[in-house]
């Protein structure tokens, strides 16, 4: 069976990949190319949460693979914290609360980057590897222990 398939890309390469990744029913035909681009992973944190009246939250203060799907939930929850310190500090109290922002916020995102990081790695292993790690998350992902953990760490409660 063949399945038809409008993709970003002719390129040899891009059905290369298709073939080594797709569905395994069948070789996947490229007929025709619609829009292409090019996607790269970063992670990156913010050095400092503030910086005078500058103040980063979401994608300017991290950015990180989308692996794991924690980014928008990590945005919202900096705009939470923030609107936080900035209602007294609008009300003309101090404005440590801002500085207590950053230091609150910025090691979350640091755990947030590191596990992206580790997700998108071992999605991305070598053909060579796929079977170790599928039989190695099967057997850890059966400890309760282990799947509450990523459940909180993925869901964002773990942060709030």
């Amino acid at each position: 069976m063949r399945s038809r398939i409008i993709i970003a890309s002719s390129s040899s390469q891009r059905s290369r990949l298709l073939d080594e990744r797709g569905p395994s029913t069948g070789r996947v035909l490229v007929e025709e190319v619609v829009w292409g681009s090019r996607f790269r992973v970063h992670h990156r944190i913010a050095d400092t949460y503030r910086a005078g009246r500058i103040l980063p939250a979401g994608d300017a203060a991290h950015v990180h693979s989308p692996a794991g799907g924690q980014g928008m939930n990590a945005g919202i929850l900096d705009a939470v914290a923030l609107a936080h310190a900035l209602g007294p500090v609008l009300d003309g109290g101090s404005t440590s609360a801002l500085d207590a922002y950053g230091a609150t916020r910025r090691p979350i995102a640091e755990q947030i980057v590191k596990l992206a990081d580790r997700m998108t790695r071992i999605a991305t292993v070598t053909p060579a590897l796929r079977p170790l790690r599928n039989t190695v998350l099967r057997t850890i992902t059966r400890i309760p222990a282990v799947r509450r953990d990523v459940a909180l760490r993925l869901s964002g409660l773990l942060y709030r």
